[in-house]
């Protein structure tokens, strides 16, 4: 879901709806808000702007932020699918069924992170990833586990260590995460401009959201990382009508290199240990 509308009102629809039909839903409230019955004259007027500000092709251009915080959700959605339609052997711990609830119900936690990025808020969006590596690396900790009581005894805050045999640089990234999630003055310089004796704070700017968005790109690599090792030790059909699913691609990141500047993509290498 997206959510569009103005100073007045917002409404929720799907981001792969029509865009006639946002268009249309769009001057539907305008013509509500204005008293009005009919929404004939409003879209007469005013439809072919609605339209264009509806127009994937304009809104979500090749190498976007936008392009990249969908092509993450997608990426997401379709393990969670993959873990949802496998099956368990009895070979399989018991901490492995936990881990894979966790995994499947994440699909909420990278919606909620879309959503913060998509509006402009990154440090709710990055206090909300901090969450997110932390039920990953849970599930990391637990998937071999036998004994429902080790299971629950298994801390989140102190599993994240088991990232860094995969992204040497988890332990960083979780630290400035966790300062986000704190509302630390360091992670709060970015929104604060002074000028003399004036403050300017901002609260939504999508332009605040790089960083948010290169943690996300590093949620997803734990996320896919932690599923597909899951992944292939269950039965999981191959999709029938759909191209056959390939590993996730690590390198992700490549392809959107214009959104993030020098320091970021260092960040990353190091999150990677390159």
């Amino acid at each position: 879901m997206e959510i569009i509308g103005n100073d007045h009102f917002s409404i929720g629809v799907p981001i792969k709806a029509d865009p006639e039909f946002k268009a249309m839903l769009f001057a539907a409230a305008i013509t509500h808000i204005d008293g009005n019955k009919s929404i004939d004259y409003i879209y007469r007027r005013y439809g072919k702007e609605y339209l264009e500000a509806f127009d994937d092709d304009k809104r979500c251009p090749s190498g976007s932020l936008k392009e990249l915080v969908l092509h993450v959700g997608k990426t997401a959605e379709g393990l969670a699918k993959r873990l949802s339609s496998g099956t368990f052997t009895s070979q399989q711990p018991t901490g492995c069924i936990y881990a894979v609830n966790v995994l499947i119900r994440m699909q909420s936690t990278f919606h909620a992170i879309s959503q913060l990025i998509l509006g402009g808020l990154a440090l709710e969006a990055e206090a909300v990833i901090r969450q997110g590596i932390e039920q990953c690396a849970w599930s990391l900790a637990v998937k071999g586990l036998d004994d429902v009581h080790d299971v629950n005894k298994t801390s989140p805050t102190k599993s994240v260590s088991r990232l860094k045999q995969s992204f040497p640089g988890a332990g960083h990234i979780y630290g400035l995460l966790s300062d986000s999630a704190h509302a630390s003055p360091s992670s709060q310089s970015r929104f604060i401009e002074r000028d003399g004796d004036q403050v300017a704070i901002a609260i939504r700017s999508t332009d605040h959201c790089r960083q948010a968005l290169l943690y996300l790109v590093m949620l997803l690599d734990t996320y896919a990382n932690i599923a597909e090792s899951i992944i292939n030790h269950m039965g999981v059909p191959t999709p029938t009508f759909e191209p056959p699913v390939q590993p996730h691609d690590y390198n992700t990141i490549n392809r959107y290199t214009a959104l993030f500047n020098d320091a970021d993509l260092v960040r990353y290498s190091t999150w990677r240990g390159a």
